[in-house]
């Protein structure tokens, strides 16, 4: 009796065993199934598996943010709205709402991912001190259970968020009833160290001009100085304008933010929202950060180099803030590059040097952007953990801001309020020199182009295809001719 009841006993422990195998098997397909694509083939498909594997630096989830209670506290006050910057003037915010930037769509502009939190950076100012829901997606851009974290829009246009555990994209909410918008990948900035010594935040790119030339002088006066990153914000940029940013890019010296907004034209009211998004962009990725427009160069004329200077500054300052004086421009730049000789006459540097007295007017600043909380334009206005400021006398650094007075262009009657008198000044001539030879070399390589030419092509190709096609000249053509005047058929 006993060993009936044994092997009864034996025979259910197996069945049960069994059965749990059998449930684990059907659950694990269910979560195959979940993160899987089906492959179709020929008659028959299969099912191709794709897991999220989480780097180790992703493995984390946190519950707080860092400084939540400081900015709750400037919430209250209004501080880090746009509107209510005391440094606005009633013009400025007239502006505002006549090109009704305050009922922008509330877009998803970028999203950075730091050791302790999530920032969101959205393009809308009217969303200031809302509640946000932040929502979080694995590789497969499908939401994270139970993962979601309410915050509040600050500053200005960015949320910020906690960390959570295998999260690759991220989307917000702000009002309960709504889908949350589709979902941006995070950027990598949780370094342990900044990669970048020196960077620039280079200001909004707007108007009509070309800005092609200003942008290699740009570049290559700041690498002069030991510059390694140039952050740029591009909107509605031209093709030959673009190509050039496209070649910084692709030597690894350049990032690019792109706005997509409803708006034809962004005016220069969008700085704002550029200095924010520059600012979190550089978090963690630049020890210091230039905060300059693409018309202002850092002039350093202290000992050693600019770089040596920034070493020596203590670790408890946040912020270096220099003097600056206004360089008269008169022409527009050039739309396109012709020559050598016309490009020695164009170059900003070499061919305005009647300038202002140096003074604090438009300071500009250089800053560490982890221990800032909150900028304005060119400088901050909040930093955290009671970090200093140091104001750098015109002996060690100041800016020579190429100030157009075109009538379309912002503040271009500066030359109507100033009473003083303009003086010769340039560029020391080593650095112009090494100046010069850089943005010559740079703008032929992108830009010194030539038609292909219908010699370099096999003649079979003719045979096959019409000559506008292969949109070749023979070397001594002028211009491109028709196939009709040369004889050459197509197939």
């Amino acid at each position: 009796m006993r060993k009936v009841n044994r092997r009864k006993l034996l025979i259910i422990g197996i069945v049960i065993f069994f059965i749990w195998l059998l449930f684990l098997q059907r659950t694990r397909l269910k979560e195959d199934s979940e993160d899987s694509y089906i492959v179709e083939g020929q008659g028959q498909s299969r099912i191709v598996p794709r897991k999220c594997l989480v780097p180790e630096w992703n493995q984390k989830t946190t519950n707080s943010l860092p400084h939540a209670a400081q900015f709750e506290q400037w919430r209250t006050r209004r501080i880090g709205s746009h509107v209510r910057f005391k440094l606005i003037d009633f013009k400025a915010f007239v502006f505002i709402l006549q090109h009704n930037i305050l009922d922008a769509e509330s877009r998803l502009l970028s999203a950075f991912v730091y050791p302790d939190q999530i920032s969101i950076v959205t393009t809308a100012f009217h969303t200031y001190g809302k509640r946000a829901t932040c929502v979080y997606y694995d590789c497969n851009r499908k939401e994270i259970p139970s993962t979601r974290f309410q915050s509040r829009v600050i500053p200005l246009t960015v949320v910020s968020c906690a960390r959570r555990y295998g999260a690759e994209y991220v989307s917000l909410i702000f009002d309960e009833d709504e889908e949350p918008q589709d979902p941006i990948p995070l950027i990598f900035r949780a370094y342990e160290q900044p990669v970048h010594e020196l960077s620039v935040c280079v200001g909004p790119l707007y108007g009509d001009e070309s800005k092609w030339l200003e942008v290699v002088e740009y570049v290559e006066h700041y690498r002069l100085m030991g510059t390694s990153m140039f952050y740029f914000t591009l909107f509605n940029m031209n093709e030959y304008d673009r190509k050039i940013i496209d070649d910084y890019e692709r030597l690894g010296l350049a990032e690019s933010t792109k706005y997509m907004m409803e708006y034809v034209k962004l005016g220069w009211m969008f700085h704002l929202i550029q200095t924010h998004e520059c600012h979190h962009r550089s978090r963690f990725h630049s020890k210091w950060v230039i905060n300059m427009d693409i018309d202002e160069r850092l002039i350093y004329t202290g000992p050693n180099n600019f770089i040596h200077f920034l070493r020596s500054i203590p670790n408890d300052f946040s912020e270096i803030s220099v003097s600056s004086n206004r360089v008269l421009k008169t022409e527009p730049l050039p739309e396109k590059f012709k020559s050598e000789e016309q490009l020695l006459a164009d170059m900003m540097f070499l061919k305005y040097n009647q300038t202002t007295e140096i003074s604090w007017y438009n300071l500009k600043g250089i800053i560490r952007p982890e221990m800032v909380a909150l900028l304005f334009y060119h400088w901050s206005c909040r930093q955290f953990d009671e970090t200093k400021v140091m104001s750098v006398s015109k002996r060690f650094a100041y800016v020579r801001h190429y100030r157009s007075v075109d009538e379309n262009k912002l503040n271009s009657n500066w030359r109507t309020f100033y009473n003083g008198s303009l003086v010769e000044t340039r560029l020391e001539e080593p650095f112009e020199r090494r100046l010069t030879a850089a943005v010559m070399k740079r703008v032929k390589y992108v830009y010194d182009q030539r038609m292909i030419r219908c010699e370099e092509i096999p003649p079979w190709i003719f045979n096959r295809f019409e000559r506008r096609l292969l949109d070749c000249n023979f070397r001594n053509e002028s211009q491109v001719i028709d196939n009709d005047s040369t004889g050459i058929s197509g197939f």
